[in-house]
Formats: C-alpha cells, sequence, structure tokens
C-alpha cells in the first residue's frame, strides 16, 4: 500500500464518521456546559416531556429484550 492508498482510505473515513465524531464532541460540550448552568448533567424526569419520557422508556425496553433475545439459546431467531 503506498502513500495515496493510505491517504484516499484516510480521507474516506473521515469523511465517513467525521460528522459523528463531530457531535458527539459538541453534544459532551454541551452537557459540561449544562452541568455548570443547572448542576446537573442531564434534565430531570418531572421536567421531560411525555414524549421524551416514552422514547427513555421504550429504548430501555427494546435494549433489555435485544440483550434476552442475544442470551436465549433457544430462540429460533437467536443469531
Amino acid at each position: 500500500m503506498d502513500y495515496m492508498e493510505i491517504l484516499f482510505l484516510t480521507l474516506g473515513a473521515f469523511l465517513l464518521f467525521g460528522s459523528d465524531v463531530i457531535v458527539a464532541i459538541m453534544s459532551l460540550k454541551g452537557l459540561g456546559e449544562r452541568k455548570a448552568k443547572t448542576g446537573r448533567y442531564n434534565t430531570s424526569w418531572g421536567s421531560m416531556g411525555i414524549v421524551r419520557k416514552g422514547m427513555l422508556v421504550g429504548l430501555f425496553v427494546i435494549l433489555t429484550v435485544f440483550g434476552l433475545w442475544l442470551v436465549s439459546p433457544e430462540s429460533f431467531l437467536a443469531p
């Protein structure tokens, strides 16, 4: 592999994952600013909207079911 191939692979990886890295850095910076402003990283449960609460609970349910599906050996859909 010569240096041009490495350069193109690096550029391709940056184009593919660069925006994700930038958004993650901006999110972490926003968490720090929110902690300094309010004293906590996330909003409290009481101040969340009903849709956001439902999505958070749904996320935990889906992750739990997916984890159980992965460890269940007798499931016919097991990977």
